[in-house]
């Protein structure tokens, strides 16, 4: 019998322990890997009675808490969350507060999800606990400056204030309501309700009679009574928790801005990526707003904007409207003086304690100066124009400036300097900048010619806006040659390392870029008498050509072939005709010139007739006879060398065609690529004979007697322009094209 008994007791107790361990063993395999899988694992756990799951949800809010507190909560995280904790389910309070606590947003919070919060408030039993509303209502004020429209809460201010009767969520709600209301929101009934409501509780709950205070700053007839000397102001809930949400969101920055809103809606920065400069500026924000006037924020499009143009509030700190693109083009189209005296009062305080600074060394506001700096760029650019406090400002602080602190900020805003009276520019601002920048490196001079590129850009397109008058064209008629001299001892300036030489291609295209920007202005000069034409140095023009990269004297073929259509155009103007003679506005001897340049490159590009200054208009480059018989003994002795040498393998060429589309340093592989493609798409087979030598008229005749290709000379340098436009350097094509008779023809 006991034998039986002892029998049966084994096989229990193994029963039980197996079915235990099969437990414990589902509980292992369901155990999720990342927060996705703990979030789903949430979602079919938590309206399960606690007695009957065999997960321990507590676990699971432990390890979404983690992941969220890492790397932030998606918006499709956040939802399925949210749909957990807004309605009725079996989750013990620690569990709940666990996740509420935990909801850092990675991304703007839609208007949906405030609904869903607001919507699961109330006493019902169909609603979460008082607790988790309170948690939920408190999470909606922390994340208030990270929703997508804050103004959706004042659609529900209704439902809002309606759950101020609920004991348990009034500090909350009053907190919310605070910052919530608006003009229209202030109704009899509502004062009438709050009055109320402190009178019942004998005028103790600070949070109501803080909130009726902000009522009477829209309706000042609320008479406060006692009750008005008890109020507060409302504290942030966890400062820490949005610091840590501030951290999140800055690696997520880039993303919010490719989906940034449209530019006729506020943006506000919320706690994304504020520094300590950026609370000198801080988001728009308007508190009072009058009856059947809108403020700045609660604009939701062009059209709403158009509507309600001249019935906008300012908000409370004007200097907000500087970095705000919406605000930008209400002050530029509105004109309100009063905004205009207000932000100029501040930013003249402002500069004034900024050239203390500077005047004391001080590097204290560089940094601050930097970030005000870069919103008044954004503001200028929209409006194009300077400031008067930033003029005054720059003017006095020019002549202490080092040449480096917010160097780009400076130069950018000196961009859109006026062109009305040059001679205060150049003193005031030209000169003392040049002082600044100005020093011994190249780089520093091509900083500065960056910068007069941009300001002659503004200038063109501030004349081609004015009527015509011929004091117009004289600022940009005394700055261009300046700036040319500027751009010649850049091209002139001797590299002294070897590290320089990516430097040194950067500051040519510095000043193929100033020539390029003088092309496309004087494209407007013969519709337009505010705008003359003055044409490059010479030095500079020839250095450019003679420069051994094909990109640079592409850009410069384009340049000249672009001058030299606009003086086509303006030469036989009927515009300039009926304004002044054109004789008087292009002297021959000018004309003579750039037509002298044409000349010059062609041939020595196209023509095999370098340097040579025999034919009409040609100038030899301004080379010395002397230098070029020099030259011209060197490369003789150069080719007989080479034929002692190696007689069959070498090749002699004349100083006249030391710089052809076959032998200039620039283009003579690229020659060689160009005739390549050239055999490959006349099938010439291998054992055909090739051309090794550089393409001549007498190496063609010499490789067709061979069997190779049959192409004349004309023929082979009419492809190689073609060939060259389909590389993307059409530059020279363009200009010999222009110049060419017997190109224009074909």
């Amino acid at each position: 019998m006991s034998s039986d008994t002892e029998r049966g007791l084994c096989c229990f107790v193994p029963y039980k322990f197996l079915n235990t361990l099969a437990n414990r063993l589902r509980a292992d395999e369901a155990r999720p890997s990342n927060m996705w899988d703990a979030i789903k694992h949430l979602e079919a756990v938590a309206f399960v009675p606690s007695r009957q799951r065999y997960t321990d949800a507590g676990k699971l809010a432990k390890q979404i808490a983690e992941n969220a507190y890492e790397s932030g909560v998606s918006q499709a995280a956040l939802e399925r969350l949210l749909n957990i904790l807004t309605k009725t389910n079996h989750l013990d309070q620690g569990t709940i507060t666990t996740l509420v606590k935990n909801l850092y947003p990675l991304d703007r919070v839609p208007s949906k999800f405030v609904t869903q919060v607001v919507c699961c408030l109330g006493p019902t039993k169909n609603k979460p606990s008082p607790a988790t509303q309170v948690l939920l209502l408190r999470w909606l004020i922390l994340v208030y400056d990270n929703m997508e429209d804050r103004s959706h809460l004042s659609k529900l201010y209704a439902a809002l204030f309606n759950y101020l009767d609920m004991i348990s969520l009034r500090k909350y709600l009053c907190h919310l309501l605070s910052f919530t209301t608006r003009r229209k929101h202030v109704k009899p009934f509502r004062i009438q309700a709050l009055m109320e409501f402190i009178a019942t509780s004998g005028g103790d709950d600070r949070e109501l009679v803080t909130l009726l205070r902000v009522f009477k700053n829209y309706c000042p007839d609320v008479i406060m009574g006692d009750a008005g000397r008890k109020g507060l102001f409302f504290k942030h809930p966890d400062p820490e928790w949005t610091t840590h949400v501030r951290q999140l969101q800055e690696t997520n920055l880039e993303r919010l801005q490719t989906t940034q809103s449209s530019s006729f809606q506020v943006v506000h920065r919320g706690p994304v990526k504020r520094s300590k400069m950026e609370v000198i500026v801080p988001d728009v924000q308007t508190s009072r707003v009058a009856y059947n006037r809108t403020s700045l924020e609660e604009l939701r499009g062009v059209d709403h904007f158009i509507e309600r143009l001249e019935k906008i509030e300012l908000p409370n700190q004007i200097i907000s409207t500087i970095g705000d693109r919406l605000a930008q083009k209400y002050l530029f189209l509105a004109q309100p003086e009063v905004a205009n005296r207000r932000l100029d009062d501040w930013l003249r305080s402002f500069l004034s304690d900024q050239l203390e600074y500077a005047r004391d060394f001080d590097d204290e506001g560089v940094e601050t100066l930097g970030y005000v700096l870069t919103l008044a760029v954004s503001y200028v650019r929209y409006i194009k124009d300077i400031p008067e406090a930033f003029i005054s400002f720059l003017r006095s602080y020019l002549p202490l400036w080092n040449g480096s602190d917010n160097r780009e900020q400076i130069l950018e805003l000196l961009e859109y300097l006026s062109l009305d009276n040059f001679d205060s520019v150049r003193n005031d601002f030209l000169l003392p900048l040049e002082a600044a920048l100005l020093g011994d490196s190249v780089s520093s001079k091509a900083i500065l010619l960056d910068f007069y590129t941009a300001l002659i850009r503004q200038w063109g397109v501030t004349l081609r806006t004015r009527p015509f008058d011929p004091k117009n064209s004289q600022p940009l008629g005394r700055l261009i040659p300046h700036v040319e001299i500027l751009a010649l001892s850049i091209l002139e300036s001797p590299t002294h390392q070897p590290l320089e030489s990516d430097d040194l291609k950067h500051n040519t295209s510095t000043i193929v870029e100033f020539y390029s920007t003088l092309a496309d202005l004087f494209s407007y000069a013969s519709t337009n008498g505010n705008i003359r034409l003055t044409i490059p140095l010479a030095p500079t023009v020839y250095g450019l050509v003679f420069t051994p990269v094909n990109s640079i004297i592409s850009i410069m073929s384009f340049v000249l072939a672009s001058y030299k259509s606009s003086f086509e155009a303006s030469l036989t103007s009927d515009v300039l005709q009926s304004l002044n003679s054109t004789d008087n506005l292009y002297p021959t001897q000018l004309v003579g010139q750039f037509n002298g340049y044409i000349m010059d490159i062609c041939n020595l590009l196209w023509r095999n007739r370098a340097l040579n200054s025999d034919d009409q208009n040609a100038l030899g480059c301004l080379i010395p006879p002397p230098t070029i018989n020099t030259l011209t003994q060197f490369i003789r002795h150069t080719n007989e060398n080479s034929r002692k040498r190696n007689s069959d393998a070498a090749f002699s060429y004349p100083i006249t065609s030391a710089f052809s589309l076959s032998h200039h340093p620039a283009l003579c592989n690229m020659s060689a690529s160009c005739f390549a493609d050239i055999e490959r798409e006349n099938n010439i087979r291998e054992t055909q004979p090739r051309l090794s030598k550089p393409v001549t008229q007498k190496a063609l005749n010499a490789l067709e007697s061979k069997g190779g290709i049959k192409m004349t000379w004309k023929d082979y340098r009419v492809q190689m322009l073609d060939w060259l436009d389909a590389t993307g350097s059409n530059g020279i094509g363009i200009l010999m094209r222009s110049a060419m008779k017997a190109l224009r023809k074909e």
